[in-house]
């Protein structure tokens, strides 16, 4: 049993806790942007009476939320493989 724990990949350490990633500052911003997509969700019908203007809202913050993450994504990539040609050449 305690071998199996050993390599168990989740650990119980008392507390909330995520392993160290690159990509953690963009968990952190796909968080804020849920949050924000549920404020728009409950506030766009008070602030157009327009169908079309409230599912241009969403669908605009929808997408521009989608291109910000695509964009951070492909920034750390990119910074992650320059950093393993530096390792590589050293």
């Amino acid at each position: 049993m305690s071998r199996e724990k050993e390599r168990s990949v989740s650990q119980s350490r008392g507390g909330f806790t995520v392993a160290s990633s690159p990509f953690n500052s963009v968990k952190v911003e796909l968080g804020v942007i849920l949050v924000l997509a549920v404020v728009l969700f409950l506030w766009h019908e008070r602030l157009s009476q327009d169908a079309d203007v409230q599912m241009g809202m969403l669908a605009g913050f929808g997408v521009l939320s989608a291109l910000w993450l695509v964009v951070r994504v492909k920034k750390i990539e990119k910074s992650m493989a320059e950093q393993r040609g530096e390792e590589k050449t050293q």
